[in-house]
């Protein structure tokens, strides 16, 4: 593999996801004991870093790729199906914990909104099924969705990022700049006016993904020069973060971070090689833990050994998606990149 293929954004994805799945499990399970540990998880840093990740990846594969929908049908199947087979699970299999009668439930309109918005990845429109987990916190099913979204939306930008620079000669450094701009001036604004809810969605998001862009376009120089421009990044990133809470440079400083931590650490550039189980933790973590917290098992068993209870399910679940639903519809070229981890010794 060449020196862009040797990283470790498989193991930066994996953290990332399991931080997610941490947090929310603090958030949800409600449990005092917790609580002072909510700090260290960041939900936050860790989708900005899938966005990264992302914007770098799918360049990478656009760039790639040969045609617009041999493109956007690698992404279609990376995606959709275990997103789908997880909808539908829940849908279904929530239905014996619902405190509605089985016609009620499958006959209310409650549950084909919930089909009808999740599957077209509208999930705020309907989060909740018929009688399901009415006493818990929050009745979303996967309140860990909302991202997906923005990642399809992501893939449709793509394209037109790239025609814009193709076709009508916009220079790719000038467009950037102006998402860029774009982005950083949506998410301040919303956030001065207390609306997060607002600033965390498009175009809040694109300042990380268009830096991921810009950093696979300059990949070598960044190589090269990692170790110079890492400590000045990490400064403003801690600077913006935590004195201003700002978010001007950020996208750029955190990305490098991300990046930097891709290229170094060699000893973890194999951590993929069993499988991409990233996108199992983030999509399945949220429905177990909701149904963990509704049999209240936080608080009749050792919260603790609950909690790792609920990743090894995540996990299992996760294994299982990858081998027998996720690998089965990736393309030819990222089949034959897992053979080539797991070739390495």
């Amino acid at each position: 593999m060449n020196k862009i293929n040797t990283n470790n954004f498989d193991f930066l994805r994996v953290v990332f996801a399991t931080t997610v799945a941490i947090a929310h499990m603090i958030g949800l399970a409600e449990i005092e004991l917790f609580q002072p540990y909510q700090i260290y998880f960041n939900t936050r840093l860790a989708i900005d870093g899938f966005f990264v990740i992302s914007g770098f990846l799918i360049a990478k594969s656009y760039e790639n790729t040969n045609s617009i929908k041999e493109y956007l049908f690698r992404r279609i199947k990376r995606i959709v199906p275990a997103y789908f087979f997880v909808i539908i699970l829940s849908a279904i299999f929530f239905s014996l914990i619902s405190t509605y009668s089985i016609n009620q439930y499958f006959f209310s309109g409650e549950f084909w909104k919930y089909l009808l918005a999740n599957l077209t990845f509208q999930n705020y429109l309907q989060p909740c099924l018929p009688g399901v987990f009415t006493t818990n916190l929050i009745c979303a099913v996967n309140g860990a969705l909302w991202t997906i979204k923005i990642e399809e939306a992501f893939y449709l930008l793509v394209p037109v990022f790239y025609w814009l620079v193709k076709s009508k000669r916009v220079n790719i450094y000038f467009l950037s700049a102006i998402v860029y701009l774009i982005s950083v001036a949506y998410f301040n604004y919303f956030v001065s006016i207390d609306n997060y809810r607002i600033a965390k969605q498009l175009p809040g998001a694109l300042a990380f993904f268009v830096v991921g862009i810009m950093f696979y376009r300059n990949f070598s120089f960044l190589l090269k020069y990692k170790h110079y421009i890492i400590l000045p990044c990490l400064i403003l990133f801690l600077v913006e973060q935590y004195v201003f809470e700002t978010q001007y440079l950020k996208p750029i400083a955190y990305g490098f971070m991300v990046f930097y931590f891709a290229y170094s650490f060699k000893w973890l550039n194999n951590f993929g090689k069993y499988g991409d189980f990233t996108y199992g933790i983030y999509i399945y973590h949220f429905p177990i833990i909701q149904l963990v917290v509704y049999y209240g098992f936080f608080n009749i068993y050792n919260p603790v050994l609950t909690s790792v209870f609920v990743l090894l399910v995540t996990l299992v679940f996760a294994v299982l998606s990858w081998h027998f639903l996720e690998l089965r519809f990736l393309s030819k070229n990222r089949k034959m990149r897992q053979k080539e981890l797991i070739s390495v010794n």
